[in-house]
């Protein structure tokens, strides 16, 4: 699948902008993976000696400028990362819905006739084509494994994803919870609430 490009956000424009042609170049080495001794280099920065060359990389990494750039980068970076409520809502509802026909075909085959000439049947399964399923459906997989007596396939639980939603969409009554608690704490709260 290919990754989408990302675009900048306004503010990321303008720190973007506010750089040197090669503050540009060595900030997309370090997006992109570089470390940034090799950005400086790809950059277009000169230097004699490869000491000298990491030394000016870390003095660049230290600019107002390319620090408040990298930071707005990585700040967005991380807020992408981390999966919002609704995503999760969206992958437990999946997980609740998917069963193992969605992604396995069963069926019959005959293998041949027993001694009395009746028909012997095994019953088979294949997965589907997993570019015509639904990727959500795909999530729902636990595991798969393969051993000596086939393939094992085992989706997550739809009953605990269906009371995690529960949880998270506050369905279940408020529980009440009792406490007990020894004579001296009791004592103690006594005192403290007469205190006040």
């Amino acid at each position: 699948m290919a990754q989408k490009k990302p675009t900048l956000t306004d503010e990321q424009k303008v720190l973007f902008d506010a750089l040197t042609k090669l503050q540009q170049k060595f900030v997309l080495g370090i997006l992109n993976g570089l470390n940034q001794t090799d950005a400086y280099k790809q950059a277009g920065y000169k230097a004699k000696t490869e000491e000298t060359a990491r030394s000016c990389a870390s003095e660049i990494l230290t600019n107002p400028n390319v620090k408040s750039f990298l930071d707005a980068m990585n700040e967005v970076a991380i807020s992408n990362a981390i999966m919002t409520r609704e995503e999760a809502l969206e992958r437990l509802s999946s997980i609740g819905r998917s069963s193992v026909s969605e992604m396995v075909e069963f069926s019959e085959h005959k293998m041949g006739v027993d001694d009395d000439g009746n028909p012997v049947i095994q019953a088979v399964w294949k997965f589907k084509d997993s570019a015509l399923q639904d990727p959500k459906s795909l999530a729902a997989i636990s595991e798969l494994t393969a051993s000596k007596d086939g393939i094992k396939l085992k989706l997550h639980d739809p009953k605990a994803a269906i009371k995690q939603l529960a949880d998270m969409q506050g369905w279940e009554p408020p529980k009440k919870i009792e406490h007990s608690m020894d004579e001296q704490m009791a004592e103690l709260l006594r005192e403290i609430s007469s205190e006040s």
